[in-house]
């Protein structure tokens, strides 16, 4: 059976994928609505000790449309769901995350409840309209959806990362068996990926230069801000075509050769907003998956990507920014932020103040956009044991409800040498406009960067 292929302790695991022409905006559920933490629904189910990561993740959703696949008929889908969620819950499937409970209910039967169809997508339709088949669906931690030959899921972030989105569109195409899944280690993971940084004296040097002269942010009085209600998110796409990329890869290779082209695509967007007339914080965020750092033959399905800060502006150059996400591969700043994160979970209160704090903005003045651009990987890759069917434009559309308000998330896909990029951001924050106009730039913007005709 297909294994998803390990990613090398310097190599940032990032999104590929191509998407659909630019639609109407589309909405995907928020975690913070009413009832995601809906007390005594679970009472008398096994309890599951969950990592502070995973609790920190556990208010939030990602969801994915990826199609067109070879997608077995609703009763075999079903069955394949509920076997993944018997394998354990190290398979994350049935676990019912919590924001503020360190211990989860594992409910596997109830998987069973977490697939559903829809009708094909018409000739010519936007694949996008399966987000709004998602969000019509009873709040669930999965909610996976079959069209035809297209599959539509979102899930609650505290399952897992984009790890477990691989594995769930792995089983339902039949390209893994639930049963050839590895037993779990008896040790956390992050506990093993911390001492293996810890051992190494020169990332531990490393780590406290870095720490050392990084600068500080200066520290001005609180600001006065302004509480907003949850809400769905608004999302816009847009889908650049492999030719365009193609020449913006080989100009690279010519041009900055070493340099990767999610770095090229990172700063052009940040171009690309901040011509739009986003104003953006000059910290953007990048998830780094940290599972490099495990022993071969390790791995997790539960969340084990960092989120780290990377200073961007319009005057950063791709080469500068893939030298800085490389150091910090090596180093081991993705297992260390993982450890920090997961000791300042153990505090409820905390936790409880942060998810408050994340629906606030500025009352007076412009609002700072948090930008996070993330990657939902190569699909199928090389190792994914599954192909496109048919002859249709193969389509990949990530997206991610933001961490805050004030937040935009971007999900970057790559298929067949195409890019979709997709936008999630809340439309009473930030102008819709504003953010169609700079994802049709990025382009331009990349091809500038490195000198594309």
């Amino acid at each position: 059976m297909s294994r998803a292929a390990r990613t090398p302790a310097s190599t940032i695991r990032h999104v590929d994928s191509p998407v659909p022409p630019p639609g109407r905006p589309f909405r995907i559920q928020s975690p913070a609505l009413p009832g995601f933490d809906a007390p005594g629904s679970d009472a008398g189910r096994p309890r599951v000790r969950a990592s502070g990561l995973d609790m920190a993740h556990s208010h939030h959703r990602g969801a994915l449309v990826i199609g067109p696949l070879d997608l077995p008929v609703l009763p075999e889908a079903v069955e394949r769901i509920i076997r993944l969620a018997h394998v354990g819950p190290h398979a994350r499937v049935g676990l019912i995350p919590s924001a503020t409970e360190r211990r989860w209910a594992f409910a596997p039967d109830a998987a069973a409840r977490a697939v559903t169809e829809a009708p094909p997508l018409s000739p010519g339709e936007a694949p996008t309209r399966l987000f709004d088949e998602l969000t019509a669906l009873p709040e669930r931690p999965l909610r996976i959806v079959i069209a035809g030959d297209h599959l539509a899921l979102d899930f609650d972030h505290g399952l897992g990362d984009v790890t477990l989105l691989h594995l769930i569109v792995d089983v339902l195409v039949g390209a893994i068996d639930p049963d050839d899944l590895p037993s779990p280690h008896a040790i956390p993971p992050l506990l093993v990926a911390s001492a293996a940084v810890a051992v190494d004296p020169r990332r531990l040097v490393a780590l406290a230069r870095f720490h050392r002269d990084r600068p500080r942010a200066p520290v001005s009085p609180p600001a006065v801000r302004r509480e907003l209600k949850p809400r769905h998110p608004a999302s816009a796409s847009v889908r650049i075509p492999a030719h365009r990329v193609d020449a913006v890869r080989t100009a690279r290779t010519e041009s900055i050769p070493g340099t990767g082209i999610f770095s090229v695509y990172t700063v052009a967007l940040v171009r690309g907003l901040t011509a739009a007339g986003v104003y953006l914080d000059p910290m953007v965020t990048l998830p780094f998956d940290a599972r490099g750092a495990l022993p071969r033959g390790w791995t997790t399905h539960a969340n084990f990507a960092a989120g780290l800060a990377f200073p961007i502006d319009i005057q950063t150059r791709p080469a500068d920014l893939q030298r800085d996400m490389t150091a910090s591969a090596r180093m081991g700043r993705p297992t260390a932020n993982l450890a920090l994160a997961s000791l300042k979970t153990r505090s409820r209160s905390r936790v409880r103040r942060a998810m408050q704090a994340a629906l606030t903005v500025p009352a007076h003045g412009p609002i700072r956009a948090e930008l996070l651009h993330s990657s939902v990987g190569h699909l199928p890759g090389r190792t994914r044991g599954w192909q496109w069917a048919g002859s249709g434009q193969p389509t990949v559309i990530g997206t991610g409800v933001p961490p805050s308000a004030a937040g935009i998330t971007v999900t970057t896909a790559f298929v067949e040498g195409a890019i979709t990029m997709t936008a999630a951001f809340r439309d009473d924050v930030f102008d819709p406009t504003l953010i169609r106009s700079a994802l049709d730039s990025v382009q331009r913007h990349a091809a500038d960067l490195v000198g594309a005709s």
